[in-house]
């Protein structure tokens, strides 16, 4: 099982991370995440639900990112394999249970979606640049649906995960735990004398550690590159485009009106009869004659209103927009000057007097002030059809006439370049795109020696690139890199050395010579702390995450500094923190709950998973290594 072999490849607290990681669900990867081809072959099978090559691929490129140095290739195509495979079989349950989410949920995410907005609020030009075909907007639509739907469900657990007041005050007692404590340090450099690297030595480490001395594959490449923002920089825009263009879009450039008032609001219950309402109103009629014959608004709001939400602040709405608010009060409010007060107003809550404080919005921006960015939008605009003709026929000729990168270039007037020798860890610039990464160390580019195909480097940018120069990977010989080898094993040897001497002493400490008479024995300089907690950044890293550490009952430990001496650490005493910070203890329990939440949640993916049938098209798998 793959469980199994991440279990195998990564050991400690991080396999659990992993683990952890890949059962919590929403880590949905582009728009058609979950839209399969039967013509699609697939790496694995979640019920009826196929996990296509190339959905497994696009998922691999995007997860390579996040955990890019800290886990090896091979992993991290497992870690995906199983998130797509958990959140298959969590969808196909929660589509099973009849849950669902609606069309006005969708609509609601997308229009909140900050990718989608001018200043603050949604575009519609945006929408459909960033979703040019109904297709991709189909697509992004039932993408959004699926995550809400396993964001729903983990929500679910985590607002019903508990945790006790006594795990919480635990965990604050470690956190602001205080412990009081002296060390000393065994120098490395003082055994140089008795430490010597013989050639042997050196030829048995170089041997049984050439990965460490290889020199990675590098490979040269040619280039042609289209990027839509280039193209568009050489258009020349008139004053009457940005006239036009600032008009038939002026609702971009213009933040709607919202208004600030206060209200005097004399309740009226639903089913009030004649009498009630007439007595009620003649009450407000009264308040309102007060007013208009100086009595302060604020005043008379505190004492006469019947809104528990406002009152207190002497009737105070704060800032409102149209639709906001029920239409008599809208109305009247809309309608009024600030400083005006209105007439009694009568909506489905009972009788208002408003008062109109401030307006704010409701004006165009300046032309001048959204000039630039107007230019740029008709530049952008204007090259469509021209950059998306040169991007076929760049696609085209690259294809057709596979061993030279000149036809295209040619044809369409670019200039080819040359990127310096790059490893498959990338490079700058558009060498830093993964994607393009991949396919220049690819069976076509790499093997073949052809054009690539055309590749997306994203924001309307794409390039073809073709092999100049390959430098196989290789290890650097024993002359190079023997006296790095000899320094290694040199401080390794010395490291060695002033470990026995700690474990030496540790000894004697723990059958009863004090710190203080073996520092004055050896010539040792020991350091005290006085009582310190966890952020203190006045001593040593490596002496304060061994000291805090170290279980209650050990009094003497050592530890490897980072330049190799070892340090001998002791634990004086160890004082529990206070947990009566109510802050403190709030925001622990909601990490606590958080974890909690999370640990659950991958209990039940895994067990729903446990539920599903799974079948995994190993060869294919293997294929993609």
């Amino acid at each position: 099982m793959v469980l199994h072999s991440i279990r195998e490849r990564a050991t400690g607290w991080f396999a659990w991370v992993i683990v952890i990681l890949i059962s919590i669900p929403f880590a949905l990867w582009g728009i058609n995440s979950y839209i399969t081809s039967d013509a699609n072959p697939s790496v694995a099978n979640v019920g009826d639900y196929k996990v296509t090559v190339q959905e497994f691929q696009n998922a691999v490129q995007n997860e390579s990112k996040e955990f890019k140095g800290q886990i090896d290739d091979a992993l991290i195509k497992q870690v995906v394999l199983e998130k797509l495979i958990n959140n298959r079989a969590l969808i196909n349950f929660l589509s099973q249970s009849g849950l669902s989410i609606s069309k006005s949920q969708v609509d609601s995410e997308i229009r909140n979606d900050a990718n989608f907005q001018l200043d603050g609020q949604f575009s519609e030009e945006l929408y459909n640049r960033y979703l040019p075909s109904a297709y991709s907007k189909s697509n992004y639509r039932n993408s959004m649906a699926t995550q809400l739907l396993l964001e729903q469900f983990s929500d679910g657990i985590n607002s019903s995960s508990f945790v006790s007041d006594n795990e919480v005050k635990r965990v604050i007692q470690l956190i602001k735990q205080k412990r009081d404590i002296s060390y000393t340090v065994i120098k490395a450099e003082d055994f140089a004398n008795a430490v010597t690297v013989t050639e042997e030595e050196i030829k048995n480490y170089y041997q049984n550690f050439q990965n460490q001395f290889s020199n990675p594959e590098q490979i040269k490449l040619a280039y042609l590159e289209i990027s839509r923002k280039d193209l568009a920089k050489d258009v020349q825009v008139t004053d009457e485009q940005i006239n036009k263009y600032y008009q038939d879009n002026l609702p971009q450039y213009t933040q709607p009106e919202r208004r600030k008032a206060s209200h005097i609001l004399f309740t009226l219950p639903t089913d009030a009869d004649t009498d009630t309402k007439d007595k009620t109103k003649e009450e407000a009629q009264n308040v309102l004659d007060k007013i208009n014959s100086g009595s302060d608004f604020s005043e008379m709001a505190k004492e006469h209103s019947q809104d528990p939400g406002s009152a207190d602040n002497g009737g105070d709405l704060g800032f409102f927009a149209k639709g906001e608010m029920v239409p008599a009060f809208e109305q009247s409010a809309f309608s009024l000057n600030p400083g005006d007060i209105s007439d009694l107003v009568e909506s489905s809550f009972g009788f208002h007097i408003i008062k109109l404080t401030s307006i704010e919005g409701g004006k165009s921006k300046p032309l001048d002030t959204v000039k630039d960015k107007i230019i740029e939008s008709i530049q952008f605009d204007s090259v469509e059809n021209s950059y998306f003709e040169k991007v076929e026929s760049m696609q085209t000729i690259a294809y057709e006439q596979p061993d030279s990168l000149e036809p295209v270039a040619a044809e369409l007037n670019l200039a080819t370049k040359e990127s310096e020798f790059i490893t498959a860890a990338g490079g700058s610039g558009i060498f830093s795109n993964t994607k393009l990464l991949n396919i220049a160390f690819g069976e076509t580019v790499l093997e073949e020696g052809n054009n690539s195909d055309l590749i997306e480097l994203g924001n309307d940018h794409v390039a073809v690139i073709r092999l100049i120069e390959r430098i196989p990977a290789n290890t650097k010989p024993l002359d190079e890199v023997k006296t790095i080898i000899e320094t290694r094993l040199k401080q390794d040897s010395l490291t060695d050395k002033a470990q026995e001497k700690a474990t030496q002493f540790i000894t004697l400490l723990t059958d009863g010579t004090s710190l203080e008479q073996l520092s004055q024995d050896n010539s040792l300089i020991v350091e005290n702390s006085g009582a310190i907690d966890r952020q203190n950044m006045n001593m040593p890293g490596e002496i304060m995450r061994k000291a805090f550490t170290m279980p209650r009952e050990m009094k003497y430990a050592t530890t490897k500094m980072m330049n190799g001496d070892v340090a001998i650490i002791a634990i004086k005493s160890i004082e529990d923190g206070d947990s009566g910070d109510q802050a403190l203890f709030d925001s622990i329990k909601t990490a606590l709950l958080q974890n909690k939440g999370n640990m659950e949640t991958s209990l039940s993916v895994l067990q729903i998973r446990a539920g599903s049938e799974i079948v995994i098209n190993t060869q294919l798998l293997n294929e993609q290594e």
